[in-house]
């Protein structure tokens, strides 16, 4: 087998893992698009990064490292809050609001340790020397790797 078609497994892998959340998850009634767009598992991470780097987040932590438009990334923060993720507090600065964690935040985030293991597991089953060999593949390959050697689909 390629090692772009073991790449593509991978991937694979790694984004089918969240079909493993849990009944916790489900109970919360989280919108599927929050649990299946990227954009939105990005933020929660940036959200607990923060979090855990400084104590509290501000909309615009998550504002910068997205493409979804501020109207989104409220809608979402607003959601975290409304489903107690996380505490709005007002800062010193009266017109900024500081997220603070919610007392079983961690609870939270690990009811979705099962989806991080079957990712992790897949990236261990692929293997480091995979892992290297798809990096220079990436790096060094001029052409699509079609299938069966050919030039075309």
């Amino acid at each position: 087998m390629h090692i772009y078609d073991k790449y593509l497994n991978l991937v694979k892998g790694t984004a089918s893992a969240k079909t493993e959340l849990n009944p916790a998850i489900k109970d919360l009634n989280i919108p599927e698009l929050y649990i299946y767009d990227q954009r939105y598992t990005v933020l929660f991470l940036i959200a607990e990064i923060s979090v855990r780097e400084k104590g509290h987040f501000i909309s615009n932590d998550l504002k910068q490292e997205t493409n979804l438009s501020d109207k989104s990334v409220e809608r979402f923060i607003n959601f975290l809050v409304k489903k107690g993720f996380y505490i709005s507090k007002t800062g010193q600065d009266k017109r900024r609001k500081l997220y603070y964690p919610s007392k079983n935040l961690h609870k939270h985030i690990m009811s979705t340790w099962s989806v991080r293991v079957k990712q992790n597991q897949a990236v261990k089953d692929f293997g480091l020397e995979n892992i290297n060999e798809i990096l220079d593949f990436f790096k060094n390959t001029k052409e699509y790797p079609f299938p069966d050697n050919k030039d075309k689909f």
